[in-house]
């Protein structure tokens, strides 16, 4: 089944069926079977206002069979007929004849034309298309929309005759409202598929000798000259539109893209900050100009300054604009200047609070740099706004529990899985691996493997769970061998990944594979560039039961630095030796 063929037809319907559901009232037949068929007909229209969908179809079809002659039966019954032929090319093409026919009786309906028009274009019959189109025209000549269509199907024919049939009616709508960049576009397509260059420059030429003072006509002449590599002409005429209208922003825009295109980047970044600091310059158009300069000289590092300069030229301007900091931040983001990615988060939400992944893009900037005051407070005023929103109460949980509010956390929790997608096993997996490091902390162990085999469950990917259920079975102890398949399964995927391969050697340390232990963890300390506590601390263990305590006692040295208060750790520095608690 065609489904894009499908989807127009049933486009079609909703337009026929309204159009036939307000009909005019139907003269009655002169034999039995007409009177039978308009009896049949008002019920099918009585089963319709009822919305009982099958009985008004077999109403229909017997009243068309009654009286196959009626047009006005036949183009309601088409209207069902097509809805629900689901791209069946006999029934689509039945619906079709019906709707047909009811138009050769009623040439002048024209919305109803047009639509029949546009699925005989959409079924590929452009023939039937074509004649409609012609048909339409001849009828409503006053119609500009209808005529500039009716030209755009000829031209698109690509037979000679057709084609300049077209140019003639484009030539006719240019008599009455003048020349315009529209209509020359479609004249210059015409030729540049006839390639036609002279017939290209000649209207260009003509367009603007009909108002050489517009900006617009002279952007438009560089850009064509630009297209066939004539540079000095286009040059020419982007800086006569700049010398026009020294406020335009589209000239300089214009010009800027040109000078890109020949490879200038200095004429490019010059023409960039120009067209920025026009005011005349919508900001849509500008954060396209910036979107476009970001992704151009983002990879020359010496341009971020420039780049930067530019957003807050941006900013001066309006200030006010949510999108033009929410471009800015996530450019900031890229750039890993977390801090001030989250001040400009901060007001664009100021400006426009409705805006789910913000809130969530703000929360996560905060916790990324560790000010869980900030993102706490981020994440309470988003749930003031989307109190719903699963993804922000998991946020909020995981801050909970990183400030020792275990309780509040697995609230929390709840409340996400509560309110979440129930399919979306992906959220699922996460909140349950968060439960999961909830009920650890608490010291309720079993629940907490519980919840781990729930998240490996629900995403088996969830690598998270997978390293986190590993790490803590190796801490416990036990079941020393699922741990290993457990972490196995997470190095598949990343085994550069510091943390994976830390709960690595961690769990051969417990097997008490020593050599491979070692070989984990100075892998893990080649991989992280700030050890934590934890790290060293298993460096040290390892070093220690691999026969170096000189080099063991250094690592918990560094461990110890890092958790002062760590009691364990005071005794293996004191004792040079290692404890198991």
């Amino acid at each position: 089944m065609n489904h894009r063929v499908s989807f127009y037809i049933i486009a079609a319907v909703v337009v026929l069926t309204a159009l036939c559901g307000g009909s005019k009232t139907r003269q009655s037949g002169v034999g039995e079977n007409e009177r039978k068929a308009d009896y049949l007909y008002l019920e099918a229209l009585r089963a319709k206002a009822l919305g009982n969908t099958d009985a008004t179809y077999d109403l229909l079809e017997r009243a068309h069979e009654l009286n196959p002659r009626d047009v006005e039966i036949g183009a309601e019954l088409a209207a069902y007929v097509l809805s629900l032929s689901r791209g069946d090319s006999t029934e689509v093409a039945r619906g079709v004849k019906m709707w047909r026919d009811y138009l050769d009786l009623n040439p002048k309906d024209y919305i109803s034309g047009v639509h029949y028009a546009l699925l005989n274009e959409r079924i590929g019959d452009r023939h039937e298309s074509m004649r409609m189109w012609t048909a339409l025209h001849n009828y409503f000549p006053e119609k500009e929309e209808l005529t500039f269509k009716y030209a755009d199907e000829l031209a698109s024919t690509g037979d000679s005759a057709l084609v300049s049939r077209a140019l003639e009616v484009y030539d006719s709508i240019e008599a009455i409202d003048g020349k315009s960049i529209a209509l020359s576009s479609k004249k210059i397509q015409m030729f540049y598929q006839a390639s036609d260059t002279a017939a290209i420059l000649g209207e260009t030429k003509s367009l603007l000798g009909s108002s050489p003072d517009n900006v617009d006509f002279n952007v438009f002449a560089g850009d064509v000259f630009a297209l066939f590599e004539n540079r000095d002409s286009a040059l020419a005429y982007y800086n006569r539109a700049c010398e026009i209208d020294p406020s335009s922003g589209l000239a300089y825009y214009s010009r800027a893209n040109f000078y890109n295109s020949i490879g200038d980047s200095v004429g490019y970044d010059r023409e960039v900050f120009t067209a920025l600091k026009q005011e005349s310059l919508d900001v849509n158009t500008k954060l396209a100009i910036m979107k476009g300069y970001v992704e151009e000289m983002y990879s020359d590092s010496t341009e971020q300054p420039r780049i930067r300069q530019l957003f807050e030229v941006l900013i001066d301007q309006h200030p006010h604009e949510h999108d033009i900091h929410d471009m800015y931040a996530r450019y900031l983001i890229v750039n890993g200047d977390y801090a001030s990615a989250a001040e400009h988060t901060e007001l664009a939400l100021d400006i426009e609070p409705d805006d789910p992944q913000g809130w969530q893009m703000l929360v996560s900037l905060y916790l990324q740099i560790e000010d869980h005051a900030r993102a706490e407070q981020a994440a309470e005023r988003a749930l003031r706004y989307f109190p719903d929103d699963a993804e922000i109460h998991l946020m909020l949980g995981g801050i909970y529990a990183q400030t020792d509010r275990s309780r509040d956390a697995r609230a929390q929790y709840d409340k996400a899985i509560d309110v979440g997608d129930s399919g979306n096993v992906e959220f699922l997996s996460r909140a349950y691996c968060a439960i999961g490091d909830n009920h650890y902390i608490d010291g309720d162990k079993d629940s907490a493997f519980v919840y781990y085999e729930r998240a490996i469950l629900y995403n088996p990917q969830n690598y998270t769970a997978l390293n986190n259920c590993a790490y803590y079975l190796a801490c416990e102890g036990r079941d020393l061998d699922k741990a290993m398949e457990l972490i196995g399964e997470v190095l598949k995927a990343r085994n550069d990944e510091p943390t994976s391969m830390d709960t690595y050697a961690w769990v051969l340390f417990k097997k008490k594979d020593y050599p491979a232990a070692k070989d984990a963890i100075d892998l893990t300390l080649e991989l992280t560039p700030d050890p934590s506590s934890d790290v060293y601390e298993h460096a040290g263990d390892i070093y220690f039961m691999n026969g170096d305590p000189d080099k063991a006692v250094r690592f918990w040295e560094q461990a110890l630095d890092l958790d002062p208060e760590n009691d364990l750790l005071k005794r293996k520095v004191k004792h040079k030796t290692y404890f198991y608690k």
